[in-house]
């Protein structure tokens, strides 16, 4: 796969989930895992709630593309981003969607895991980030769990849950995803037919 057009943040650990989910519980466990101050938090998760609102329910795609990238999430050029897609609203800085890419109606992108603490020596609280590389394809319904790279011209079906890698010039599909296709050889051999005309 070829570099990425974002410089890509690193997986990290992240507070383990506790038992207050109250507001001010909420707020204080939020802010003290990104280091922020209790009310800036407060008001950038605030911020961040109103425009995955506006995002999912746009009727324009520039107007989705604006309203993810306010939200933090880096986007290249020529993005399409379909209605009701869901991306991680608590680490949308960890989503990176490069040059014509297509994610498309009620897909979900996660880029963290918190468990409750009483899981700690089985599994890790992280934030993994999750890279859509140029012209990639997310169909309908897809879930892109952290940590995942789609790689160029890559296409996900119709309601996958893609939890591995996924390869350049490949097609994936089913829960868990896997590969069903490679187009490779067709792709390259057209580009280059088409630079030669």
């Amino acid at each position: 796969m070829r570099e990425s057009l974002f410089e890509i943040r690193v997986t990290k650990n992240i507070p383990y989930g506790t038992y207050d989910k109250s507001v001010k519980g909420t707020i204080s466990g939020g802010a003290d895992s990104r280091g922020l101050h209790p009310i800036m938090y407060a008001l950038k998760r605030f911020r961040n709630y109103l425009l995955l609102l506006m995002s999912l329910i746009a009727p324009f795609n520039s107007w989705r593309v604006r309203f993810n990238k306010w939200k933090g999430i880096n986007i290249g050029k020529n993005v399409y981003i379909g209605m009701f897609v869901f991306f991680d609203n608590a680490y949308p800085e960890y989503i990176y969607l490069e040059d014509k890419t297509a994610i498309n109606t009620g897909t979900l992108v996660v880029t963290h895991f918190n468990p409750y603490i009483h899981f700690e020596k089985v599994l890790k609280a992280t934030v993994n980030p999750v890279i859509i590389k140029e012209g990639a394809f997310i169909a309908v319904r897809s879930v892109l769990l952290p940590g995942v790279t789609i790689g160029e011209y890559a296409m996900v079906a119709a309601g996958s849950v893609v939890s591995k890698d996924v390869e350049a010039y490949s097609i994936v599909r089913g829960n868990p995803a896997v590969k069903v296709a490679d187009y490779k050889r067709r792709m390259t051999f057209e580009k280059k037919h088409d630079d030669d005309e």
